[in-house]
């Protein structure tokens, strides 16, 4: 890994350690038979250490048809020598999304699609100026989908 990705990384890390809230816009494309559609915005609680970081993430979602649900999830980040790891941990259990790896000084892509049964999910990771962006596409027989995540 050269310099440049080894900062990438370390800038990414710094970042991700000061998120305290968030939003996100969730669309689907042509073929997906989900309702998966509207938008979301929260809070986060972070408990970090050495080389990972739990977000506890609070939240309010806004379908499309402007019903309203309160929704919590909790992910972990963790820093490895060459890129960031994301995992939600259900009931406890962490579940394995994504590795991130630099692309650029400001970009991250998946290094490996994950899938669940028939769907097939990647990302990529930009680092802004005022915010984190993490985009989500999920990829299936039933989905085509994209989640806009924004972090500060």
């Amino acid at each position: 890994m050269d310099s440049g990705q080894n900062q990438a990384l370390a800038q990414l890390w710094k970042r991700l350690a000061k998120v305290r809230e968030f939003s996100f816009n969730a669309s689907n494309g042509p073929g997906s038979a989900t309702d998966w559609r509207g938008h979301g915005r929260g809070s986060i609680g972070v408990e970090p250490d050495e080389r990972q970081l739990l977000f506890r993430e609070r939240a309010v979602f806004t379908s499309s048809d402007g019903h309203r649900v309160e929704m919590q999830n909790t992910y972990r980040w963790t820093l490895l020598p060459e890129a960031v790891r994301l995992e939600h941990l259900r009931r406890g259990e962490p579940v394995l999304l994504f590795e991130l790896q630099p692309v650029t000084g400001h970009g991250f892509r998946s290094t490996q699609p994950h899938f669940c049964g028939d769907d097939t999910y990647s990302a990529e990771l930009l680092v802004g100026k005022s915010e984190l962006e993490l985009i989500w596409q999920i990829h299936g027989p039933r989905k085509n989908e994209r989640l806009h995540y924004h972090y500060w």
